[in-house]
């Protein structure tokens, strides 16, 4: 689906919309530059780019000059990654009611890092459009983007993951609980459906429930970091009764939400996904068998 943005300033109407929002790693996106003068203007160039902003969070304390002495706050910082800015047009002088149509392309990185969309870490994109003016400020204008996280990437072992997490099938153990919990596809695809088997051995027990839970843990990556743990997709296997004895084969459905939050490592952060089959028990610790899971955006590539 295309994306638009519009400015007008110093005398300047400017309209940039390109092909598609979600970008993809490694591959070309198009647009189109509209440039409107509505006062006899002249430039010194338009440059674009694309941009992603990474934030993390961390604690830092300090003195409070108070009598309570010190005291700890949450930061965020912010940073630009590098980028080289693309020339979409030359010096020119524009006359009032002329019109400019720029037609460009311009290159996805092609290792991302995908878009991360979380408190403690993360990452954003934008197109971003700046127009040199003579003796006065440029005129910019910024249009939101997302890159995806492919499952090439993750295949391909560019990006860190969890044991196993690329594997269909893996085992996990709690106690004298046992599992094989398998999925399909590898690697999950934020938004798109998939399906989990599971073979499940455990003493016989009453439980309240059977369920999967899907969490993504987020990690800010420097001393003092924060981290949190979003729990991104809950669904039932089994409701309240007796469980347990031989091993039993259980299939579900999972409709996996559409969120901003891949398998990703950032300069600063990074995430690492977990499924968890939960078995809830009464008055009683409930029973975790959990697996490493990878997670993109797309499977386009």
């Amino acid at each position: 689906m295309s994306v638009r943005a519009q400015t007008s300033a110093a005398g300047l109407e400017l309209t940039v919309e390109l092909e598609r929002g979600d970008l993809l790693p490694g591959r070309l996106v198009a647009g189109v530059l509209r440039l409107v003068a509505t006062a006899d203007r002249e430039i010194r160039g338009i440059s674009a780019a694309l941009v992603g902003t990474e934030h993390w969070q961390f604690e830092r304390t300090e003195h409070s000059g108070t009598k309570a002495g010190y005291q700890t706050r949450t930061v965020t910082a912010r940073e630009q990654l590098s980028l080289v800015p693309l020339a979409l047009h030359g010096p020119a002088r524009l006359a009032r009611g002329e019109e400019r149509v720029v037609p460009f392309e311009v290159p996805v990185p092609a290792l991302g890092p995908a878009t991360l969309e979380a408190t403690v870490a993360g990452i954003l994109w934008a197109f971003e459009v700046r127009i040199d003016i003579p003796g006065r400020p440029d005129v910019g204008l910024s249009v939101p983007v997302a890159v995806h996280q492919p499952t090439a990437l993750l295949r391909a072992g560019v990006v860190r993951v969890g044991e196993f997490a690329l594997f269909e099938g893996a085992d996990a153990a709690s106690g004298a609980a046992r599992a094989t919990l398998e999925l399909d596809p590898v690697p999950l695809c934020l938004g798109a459906p998939a399906v989990a088997r599971l073979t499940v051995a455990a003493p016989e027990a009453n439980l309240q429930e059977i369920r999967l839970e899907l969490r993504v843990h987020v990690e800010a990556t420097v001393t003092s970091g924060k981290e949190e743990e979003l729990t991104i997709g809950t669904w039932r296997v089994a409701g309240e009764g007796r469980f347990g004895g031989e091993a039993q084969a259980l299939e579900l459905p999972l409709a996996v939400p559409a969120l901003r939050l891949p398998t990703i490592v950032l300069p600063h952060g990074r995430t690492a996904a977990r499924l968890h089959l939960i078995l809830a028990r009464a008055f009683a610790r409930d029973i975790h068998l959990v697996r490493d899971v990878a997670l993109c955006t797309t499977t386009e590539i």
